[in-house]
Parts: structure tokens; C-alpha cells; sequence
């Protein structure tokens, strides 16, 4: 029994002098459940075989390497074959968890917390995407057609952005997405709507209140500071 007591004891001191506490000391993980969409998915599995909702389906992936949901140069809402930059945000990850509510092979949902192994990580993951808006900004789409994207600084977390893409017809928006991206400390939280119409400031209003809910207990998983 002592012999127990004191390897508890030179464990528990190893793992302070590292600067670490045994739950810090675990592995980053994005746990199921965590998600405010998560409720969305258990109850669609439980109703997934009626006919009606096959087309409306609710999916989370658990993969570290999921793509970042959001396409600076392309609708985030069409096809994932469609998407023109998969590589956003991929360097430095140690954990995710994305949700999807798809109707048919559009993506009109979508919650994304990514754990990055620093903050360093993580803000070069939305450098990179603040780049590639930049570069894509606006470009021309098929005949008569032409893609735009918007970016804009929000005031939460570390930092935020609130985003838009449009996809245009004969000057008219067809197709497109309202996005929310906020980071803290080392995590990564973006929330995306579906959206046709003009952006306007109602278009975030849902996203908005989503990240809120979510910065307030993100800090359970990601390493903030005290």
C-alpha cells in the first residue's frame, strides 16, 4: 500500500513540474456529445429509416483530418468533389468534430470544433483562410454567372470573422453560405448556414448565438489560459 501511495505521489509531481495536470495530461479530444448538434444527430439516428428523411440527414465524423467546412473560394454548400481548397487548416490538428445536416447533396448545416496542438496552430489555420479569401475574393463563374465572397471581423473569442459566399446568376444571388468562425486559444469553432438571398446582418443571427453558446464551455476541452 505505501509502495502505491508513493508512485501516486512522484506521478502527480512529475505531472506538475511539466506544467501539466492529469486531465490536462490526456490526450486533445473533441468528445461526442459536445457539440451543440449533437442532440440533432442521436435523434435522427433513431428516425433515419423513415422514408421521408432520407433525403434530410444529420452526420458527425469524429476525423482529426476532416475538411474545414468552410471553402474560401467556393459555396461551402454544394458537393464536397466540388470544393476547390480541402487543405484549409490542416497542419498542427489534434482533434475534431464536424456535423453535417445535408438535404440531398447540399450541406444547408454545419458545426465545426477543431483542437489544434497550439494556438499558434490554430491562428495560422485562420491565416490561411483569411488568405485564400483574399485570393478568391471574387472570380467568374459559368456563363453569366460569377462567385463573391465577403469577410468581416466580429468581437468574439480571440478572434472572429463572419463570412459569406455567393454564388450569382444574371446579377442575382442563387446559392450560398453565412459562416461564423471564432477562435480561442487553440480551438477553432465555425458555425455555417445556407443562404440565397442577399447577406445581410440577419444572416449571421443563428450562427452568432450558436458560437456564443459554445465559447462558454470550449475552454473545458482547449487549453486557455487561466
Amino acid at each position: 500500500m505505501l509502495r502505491k501511495i508513493v508512485f501516486t505521489a512522484t506521478l502527480l509531481a512529475g505531472t506538475a513540474l511539466a506544467g501539466l495536470t492529469p486531465a490536462s495530461a490526456a490526450a486533445p479530444a473533441v468528445p461526442k456529445g459536445f457539440l451543440l448538434h449533437d442532440r440533432e444527430v442521436a435523434k435522427d439516428q433513431t428516425t433515419k429509416d423513415e422514408p421521408a428523411d432520407a433525403e434530410n440527414v444529420w452526420r458527425a465524423s469524429a476525423k482529426a483530418g476532416e475538411r474545414f467546412v468552410v471553402d474560401p473560394c467556393a459555396n461551402s454548400t454544394v458537393a464536397a468533389a466540388q470544393r476547390k481548397d480541402p487543405k484549409i487548416g490542416q497542419a498542427g490538428r489534434a482533434a475534431a468534430r464536424t456535423i453535417y445536416f445535408t438535404a440531398g447533396q447540399e450541406v444547408e448545416t454545419a458545426e465545426q470544433v477543431i483542437l489544434y496542438r497550439s494556438e499558434q496552430a490554430a491562428q495560422s489555420a485562420l491565416h490561411q483562410f483569411q488568405a485564400g479569401v483574399q485570393k478568391c475574393r471574387q472570380s467568374e463563374g459559368w456563363k453569366n454567372g460569377s462567385f463573391n465572397r465577403s469577410l468581416a471581423r466580429v468581437a468574439l473569442g480571440d478572434g472572429a470573422w463572419k463570412s459569406s459566399a455567393r454564388d450569382y446568376q444574371d446579377g442575382k444571388p442563387v446559392a450560398g453560405d453565412d459562416v461564423v468562425i471564432v477562435r480561442r486559444a487553440n480551438a477553432v469553432i465555425v458555425y455555417l448556414a445556407s443562404g440565397a438571398s442577399q447577406p445581410a446582418a440577419k444572416s449571421y443571427t443563428r450562427q452568432l448565438a450558436h458560437a456564443r453558446q459554445l465559447l462558454a464551455k470550449v475552454c473545458q476541452i482547449a487549453a486557455c489560459a487561466a
